[in-house]
Parts: structure tokens; C-alpha cells; sequence
């Protein structure tokens, strides 16, 4: 506490405010200046992750294109989906029953972001995924994939078409069956560049031979790869994220950060009472990690859960006159990662929009990063969303970025 007292009148930045909606020529968010650049996309050092904007009403629909508007008005333009993104947990019947050979209808087992999105993201940036599926056996099954996407998005271009995940759906790998097609959906984004649909092609939960793998391929066909998407917050830094981070930077390869905020857990807005006697297993878990215990994705946690990490981003906020999830970000975007955080209010965006336009200083991240290691187990996810696997009906497959 005395080293950020120490440091506080030097580097103190004051909270960023936007101004109401409407007036926000008057004021420039910092997300206009606060830029970077994935492949040749200049972005925001922050973006907006889609995976919960799924709307089931008109007031839904209305919700979200307040949010996306909001976050389009204050610089916020980069949105990050996947063709998957507003499925229902019963379309995973399907796509389970195709992945194991039934003749079921195989040619779109998504959900209904990416449609939504070519009113939603309009004028925005928008990345989105291909899903590795037993099915899709060719190059021109990725090609197919994209023409789709950028027909759902409305656009004539994809800004950047990632893989979601290795190829680890292999339904038969117990019998003897494994088929890895991970070079396949290489030489898939490659043609996707080259014919022009894509402007940037990425990856995503690739740890670092993986990665450096990737890039090597995709090198030899002069076709740069741009990004690469994996869970990576204070509390995953132990999973081989900052390795797989470091291997990016040297590669010249961007991380885009999913789960930034482990979930809420490190926003320190989330009490255990709000979670005690649910039974759902994303709340038992929450519950966990909150204050100890052990089982679900959540593992073994120590008593007091992730307590120690949440008052250390506290008394780090209170220096710098921030939120405490606003801190949590900028430290993803200190370590050169661009943090995908959701939004799932109005409010939320201008809380994310705060997060950039100042950095922690190297002290404080030092504070943060001692509290995280402090802690003797990481964040695994919560349910069935999970930072190392896919649940994909008829089970979860998993990767390892170590």
C-alpha cells in the first residue's frame, strides 16, 4: 500500500467519463486514440466479445442494439464473433449426431450473432470463426464456411476469419480413429485469403508449438497470420497463456484475450451470497472460486477463494481513481494483449471504454501479478464454458496450450 501511495501523484489518471449519448462529439472517448493494429486492421485496444448477445424478444433485440450502438458511438468498433455464437444448447444434438456419421443436415448447425451482427457491428470492425467439425473435410468446406459468414455478417470481406479451436473434435479417437485436419483448415484460410474474402486470418487456443507451427505454414505461402485467441486474464497465467503469449510477439502474431475477467470473478462485484443454493454448475463453480471448495471445471480452490487477488485490484483502483474491472483490463493491454471483454448493458461499455487511454505502471502490475501467484490455482471456467475445452454434445474435448 505504500509503494501505490507513492506512486499515486505521479501516475494518477482520473476516470474516464463519457459524456451522454448523443454529445459524444464534444468529448473524445479514448477508444478513438487508444489503437493498435491486428494484421491490417486498426482496432481499439480493447474489444467487445458477442458470445452472450443473444436476443429472444423485441425488448432483447432492442437491449443489444443499444449496447452495439454505444460501444460503435464511443470508438468500441471491433467486434468478435464466431458462426457458432446465439446456438441453443439443442442444436448441439445435431451437431453431435453429424460428428459421429448420422446423415443429419450438416449445413449450418450455428446460431443467429453473425445475422444479428450485420446491423449490430455495421461500420464496425467484425472478427468471426470457423468451427472444425468432423464433416468438413476440405479446403473448400472453409471457403464455403466464409462466404456464408460474410453473407450472414453483410459484407463482402471478412475483417479477420479465425479457427476457433485445434481440431479436436474426433469422435472415433477412442476406436482408433483420430484425424487431425489442423493443416487442411490452414490451407483453407490461406485460399480464403487469396481469392480476397478474407482481409486477416487468426487462430484461436493455440498454445506455442502450435502456434509457431501455424505460422511456418502459413509463412511458406506468404500469407501473414494475424491473431490468435486464447483465455488469458490474471488468473490464467499459469495455463501456458503467457508463454503462448511471448511466442506470439516474437511471431508478430496479436493475442486477443477471451475471458478477460475470469467471468466476473475479477470485476469485485460478485459476493458468494448470490450464488449459494443455486445448482446450476456455472454457479457452483463461481461459488468456488468466490470461497473455496472443490470439483466442477473449477478444481480445487483454497479457502477464501480468488479474496486476496480481488483486494489487491481494489487497493490498485483506488489509486488510480478506477473500477476494479477497468484495472483488470488495462493489465491485459499492459502485458500486449487485446482484451475481448462482454457487455451485456449500456453501462458495461462505458466502464470498458475506461479502461483504456492510461497504463498501469510497472509497480503496480508487479502488485497484481504477486497477489495472482499468491494463489495456488488458476481459473479453469465455469460449467460448460471452459478455458481449455469445448463441450460438443456428445462431450467435452479438450487442448492444452503448455
Amino acid at each position: 500500500m505504500l509503494l501505490l501511495a507513492g506512486v499515486a501523484q505521479a501516475l494518477y489518471s482520473p476516470t474516464a467519463v463519457l459524456p451522454a449519448r448523443g454529445n459524444l462529439r464534444k468529448q473524445v472517448s479514448p477508444a478513438f486514440k487508444d489503437r493498435t493494429t491486428i494484421g491490417n486492421l486498426v482496432v481499439p485496444n480493447l474489444g467487445i466479445g458477442t458470445i452472450a448477445w443473444t436476443a429472444n424478444d423485441d425488448e432483447g433485440r432492442l437491449r443489444i442494439d443499444n449496447i452495439a450502438q454505444r460501444a460503435r458511438e464511443s470508438g468500441l468498433d471491433f467486434f468478435d464473433t464466431a458462426e457458432r455464437y446465439g446456438a441453443s444448447a439443442v442444436s448441439m444434438i445435431p451437431a453431435a449426431l453429424a460428428g459421429v456419421g448420422v446423415p443429419v443436415d450438416k449445413s449450418y448447425l450455428g446460431g443467429d450473432c453473425e445475422s444479428n451482427l450485420a446491423h449490430w457491428g455495421a461500420g464496425a470492425k467484425v472478427a468471426t470463426k470457423f468451427t472444425p467439425t468432423p464433416w468438413r473435410r476440405s479446403v473448400q468446406d472453409v471457403v464455403d464456411a466464409a462466404e456464408k459468414s460474410a453473407e450472414r455478417l453483410g459484407v463482402d470481406k471478412l475483417g479477420l476469419y479465425q479457427i476457433h479451436f485445434p481440431d479436436v473434435i474426433q469422435p472415433f479417437a477412442r476406436l482408433g480413429g483420430l484425424e487431425r485436419k489442423d493443416e487442411l483448415y490452414w490451407d483453407g484460410l490461406i485460399e480464403c485469403y487469396k481469392r480476397g474474402l478474407v482481409k486477416n486470418v487468426g487462430v484461436s487456443n493455440y498454445g506455442p508449438t502450435l502456434l509457431r507451427r501455424a505460422h511456418a505454414h502459413f509463412a511458406r505461402q506468404g500469407v501473414p497470420l494475424a491473431s490468435n485467441q486464447i483465455a488469458f486474464n490474471l488468473l490464467t497465467r499459469r495455463q501456458g497463456s503467457e508463454a503462448t503469449l511471448r511466442a506470439g510477439k516474437e511471431l508478430g502474431v496479436k493475442t486477443l484475450a477471451y475471458y478477460p475477467l475470469a467471468m466476473g470473478l475479477l470485476t469485485g462485484k460478485l459476493g458468494p451470497e448470490r450464488f449459494r443454493g443455486k445448482a446450476d454448475p456455472r454457479s457452483r463453480d463461481l461459488l468456488r472460486y468466490l470461497e473455496g471448495g472443490k470439483g466442477g471445471s473449477a478444481g480445487v480452490v483454497s479457502p477464501g477463494g480468488v479474496q486476496p487477488l480481488v483486494s489487491a485490484l481494489v487497493r490498485v483502483a483506488a489509486v488510480r481513481g478506477k473500477t476494479v474491472a477497468q484495472v483488470a483490463l488495462n493489465w491485459i493491454i499492459c502485458k500486449g494483449a487485446i482484451p475481448i471483454p462482454g457487455a451485456s448493458s449500456v453501462s458495461q461499455i462505458d466502464e470498458n471504454v475506461g479502461a483504456l487511454g492510461w497504463r498501469l505502471s510497472r509497480e503496480e502490475q508487479w502488485i497484481l501479478e504477486e497477489a495472482a501467484d499468491a494463489l495456488p490455482f488458476d481459473f479453469n471456467g465455469c460449467g460448460f464454458q471452459t478455458t481449455d475445452s469445448k463441450f460438443v454434445g456428445y462431450g467435452f474435448e479438450k487442448w492444452i496450450l503448455d
